[in-house]
């Protein structure tokens, strides 16, 4: 059985109805305005993105990163900036978007279930607002003024330390933040930063699962994806592949409910890197 069967029967037992949907969609027949339909189930009246999308965050409303996620779900799946889920999504973004460029969560998230990285989160922080904003630069959405408030964020609140230790988190706004291709004084040196820091936890063994590592290279033409070493980057899809558990799905170093949707980006990554077999 192929590696993509193997997943599909992994994701059919056990998925989510969202990681369904997205194999489907790149893998099967699903339509484009059948994942928006799905989609659309954990989208809330004011647009932003909750019911549990994001698996540790359990809160019904709306939140960040929550409508980080979604708004990757239609990066991938090529959905138009005029699509209503985005035109929602957006508008909820420009609305709950506060002076200092931040998202921050509302009152009521803490009344439900919540990771205990969530429960402390700080803020303002450059998570997940400069995720945020890549996600919308590559998507072609957002107001100057969004975009602006982020830019400031950032020029109070990036530092090259951020990309010198061994935390997956501190490099997260950076790498997505400078993937899409646009114009920012320092742009390519915090990419190298991130090109480097990939490099270094690659040979020294720290990352603990290739589907980390390949979050912040996206495909092979991102500014990641064309400098890092070709040899590395084989060997980092030998290990994404062997990561695949006997069930078909691929693991995750939290809870299980992330286990669908790390599989969907693992297949989506060795399909990017034209290392899939036969569907």
């Amino acid at each position: 059985m192929s590696v993509v069967a193997q997943a599909g029967q992994f994701l059919q037992q056990h998925g989510r109805d969202i990681d369904q949907a997205c194999f489907k969609y790149h893998f099967g027949e699903l339509t484009q305005d059948d994942l928006m339909e799905v989609l659309g189930r954990y989208q809330n009246p004011d647009g932003g993105f909750g019911q549990g999308l994001e698996p540790d965050i359990k809160a019904p409303l709306s939140n960040p990163f929550a409508t980080e996620l979604a708004l990757l779900i239609c990066l991938q799946a090529n959905v138009p900036p005029e699509h209503f889920v985005l035109v929602q999504a957006k508008a909820y973004l420009e609305q709950t978007q506060e002076e200092d460029g931040v998202w921050r969560f509302a009152p009521e998230i803490y009344e439900y279930e919540l990771a205990p990285w969530f429960q402390g989160w700080q803020w303002p922080n450059l998570n997940p607002s400069c995720s945020i904003a890549g996600l919308l630069k590559a998507l072609g959405l957002g107001s100057e003024r969004l975009h602006s408030r982020v830019e400031n964020l950032f020029a109070q609140l990036a530092q090259v330390e951020d990309l010198a230790g061994d935390d997956f988190y501190a490099v997260r706004p950076y790498a997505y933040y400078f993937l899409p291709e646009w114009t920012h004084s320092r742009r390519d040196l915090y990419l190298s930063g991130v090109l480097w820091w990939l490099i270094r936890q690659h040979v020294n063994g720290k990352l603990p699962d290739s589907d980390h590592f390949f979050a912040y290279v996206r495909h092979p033409l991102t500014y990641i994806g064309r400098l890092l070493p070709a040899r590395l980057i084989a060997e980092r899809l030998s290990m994404l592949e062997t990561e695949q558990s006997n069930d078909g799905g691929w693991p995750s170093p939290y809870n299980d409910g992330w286990r669908g949707w790390v599989t969907v980006q693992s297949l989506l990554t060795l399909k990017a890197f034209d290392r899939l077999d036969e569907i």
